[in-house]
């Protein structure tokens, strides 16, 4: 228990001072919560000598009101201590943890951790925050009124603090067995909420897959039975300490009746003082009070320390550029050479060379699963490749910071996510020191600015989860305005028009051209019209180049370019027939 309390003074870091201070507040509060006890004392003796008399009354109630007064001043000092060390803790290790994320290896969201992460930020930070400094407070006043309590049973006669002692060791060797369990079986229980928190999502974000293919009972199903584990885990969690528990706390009620059959044999034996006796009585009550609640304690922490278990092992995962420096970058050329990728153990990309220069446009086509768009999240650095190396304005990638290179670096991809937050606060998401102007402008020059301000509250309106709010093109608009406002000198750009209708089309592709001017620009090619003008284009099959050239060069090689060329010509002349 001390090692875990040491433990979360070293998670509180430069806050740790509040804690060890509210620490010394507990200490004071606990010894003056034993007052009362000692003024009956005295009121008992007064009696018992015939020496009470009525200025003794005044002066106990001043003794008790002080100390009520003192108390509840510790109290709230020591409450907003506690308080503002867990909210400040809590709110400063999210932020930390929210900035590793964007430094991990996108490998980490896809291996099917994002129920862990969820669970770690929601609930195991959640919980430290909401019960970690509560319990501090209660294992503190614990072990305080333990300590005063055998003190003070000690000064009244050797042999009530014997059996206090005694019964005292026997609870707390049950209680380091109980602690052993709690810690075994949170971790545990700790797991399987993740797993929890990981269906539940799977089955909110594919709802609408799962009505569409009539999958609702077997989906239901799965998540159904991570419901019942979950609830079985629970109940033998609680199983488990049940016994442990009623032990400990039994321990300490043996130590009452003990301390008080004791007490009364010394004092008709005329060893103790009938004061003495009758304080005893009082005292003994209140000093294992505390105590006896540190089994609700211990097994609250031990769930609490198999949490801050896994977001430690979340603080180890390694992140992209850890051997990354911070880079000013003059140029914007994009260099390949000898690049090789592979998910897991499946090669994607293979030998990539080439050169984009800067402001010019280099277009990757190719059929799906070719590894157009590995290209492009290889230059943003979602992952690393495993051999060779990307370069900008010919400096390593790798050798940068994740920040300084996004910093010139826009996004805009057919799958466009928007924030739960007003149009204006998505626009400005890449630069939020942005003025309303520049934002209204980017609006326009995106081609976004009337439906906007057609909306009831405009760019004020809030999107809902992902954009849910509007429409497919609409949000595409706004994502392109965000990157036009972001105004990088690198834009990788996943054909934004390839889905949507044509009034659509033509709005989005004016904005694009708004984006992309003066730019370094990668585009994923799916109509290859739009890229007739491009600079470079590069033809990819099973992740290697096999044609490179300007439109009119790949043409006269009536290869996979012309092939690729003449289907899509194809295609936007069929009809159906009967």
């Amino acid at each position: 228990m001390l090692k875990f309390i040491a433990r979360l003074m070293r998670f509180s870091g430069k806050d740790a001072w509040k804690l060890k201070l509210a620490a010394v507040i507990s200490f004071i509060e606990g010894i003056l919560q034993n007052v009362p006890i000692f003024a009956a004392l005295l009121v008992i003796i007064r009696i018992t000598d015939r020496t009470l008399v009525s200025g003794d009354a005044l002066y106990v109630f001043a003794v008790l009101l002080a100390s009520i007064v003192l108390r509840w001043i510790l109290r709230r000092i020591f409450v907003g201590l506690e308080s503002d060390t867990a909210v400040y803790v809590a709110s400063r290790e999210r932020v930390r943890i929210g900035d590793l994320f964007k430094r991990f290896p996108m490998s980490y969201f896809t291996d099917g951790n994002i129920g862990n992460v969820t669970s770690v930020i929601t609930g195991d930070l959640s919980f430290a925050e909401d019960y970690g400094m509560t319990k501090l407070d209660e294992v503190i006043s614990g072990l305080i009124s333990l300590v005063i309590g055998c003190l003070v049973l000690l000064w009244a006669d050797w042999r009530l603090a014997l059996a206090a002692l005694v019964t005292c060791t026997a609870a707390m060797l049950v209680f380091r067995i109980m602690e052993r369990l709690a810690k075994e079986k949170s971790k545990i229980r700790q797991e399987q909420a993740a797993k929890l928190t990981g269906a539940a999502l799977e089955y909110a974000e594919g709802i609408s897959v799962i009505k569409a293919l009539r999958m609702t009972g077997s989906s239901a199903k799965r998540m159904d039975s991570t419901i019942d584990e979950t609830c079985r885990q629970a109940i033998g969690f609680e199983r488990s300490l049940l016994w442990p528990v009623v032990n400990y706390v039994n321990c300490y009620s043996i130590a009452i009746a003990a301390v008080i059959f004791i007490a009364f044999t010394l004092c008709f034996g005329g060893e103790l003082t009938l004061p003495t006796a009758f304080m005893t009585v009082l005292f003994v009550f209140q000093v294992f009070r505390p105590a006896m609640a540190l089994a609700t304690s211990a097994t609250m922490m031990r769930v609490m320390e198999a949490g801050l278990d896994r977001y430690e092992k979340l603080k180890e995962v390694p992140i992209i550029d850890a051997d990354g420096k911070d880079a000013d970058l003059h140029s914007f050329d994009i260099e390949f050479n000898s690049v090789t990728f592979s998910y897991d153990e499946k090669e994607t990309l293979k030998n990539i060379t080439f050169t984009a220069k800067e402001r010019s446009m280099t277009a990757l086509v190719g059929a799906s699963g070719s590894g157009k768009t590995t290209i492009a999240n290889l230059i943003a650095r979602f992952w690393d490749a495993q051999k060779g190396s990307i370069r900008i304005g010919g400096q390593d990638i790798r050798g940068m910071t994740c920040d300084s290179l996004l910093r010139c670096v826009s996004m805009v991809f057919q799958r466009v996510y928007l924030f739960n937050d007003t149009i204006g606060n998505n626009i400005k998401f890449g630069r939020p020191d942005a003025t309303d102007e520049e934002i209204i402008d980017a609006a326009k020059k995106a081609r976004c600015h009337d439906f906007i301000t057609a909306l009831p509250n405009g760019y004020d309106t809030r999107v809902g989860d992902g954009g849910s709010t509007l429409s497919g093109g609409e949000k595409q608009r706004v994502s392109i305005a965000r990157a036009i406002l972001k105004n990088a000198p690198i834009v990788l750009l996943d054909e934004a028009t390839a889905g949507v209708d044509p009034d659509n089309e033509k709005f989005i592709q004016e904005a694009i051209d708004e984006l992309v001017r003066d730019k370094t620009l990668i585009i994923i090619a799916h109509r290859l019209s739009t890229i007739k003008n491009a600079d470079l284009i590069l033809v990819l099959q099973n992740g290697e180049i096999v044609e490179r050239g300007v439109h009119s060069e790949l043409i006269k090689l009536n290869g996979q370019y012309t092939n690729l060329w003449n289907r899509r010509s194809n295609a936007k002349s069929w009809r159906i027939t009967r």
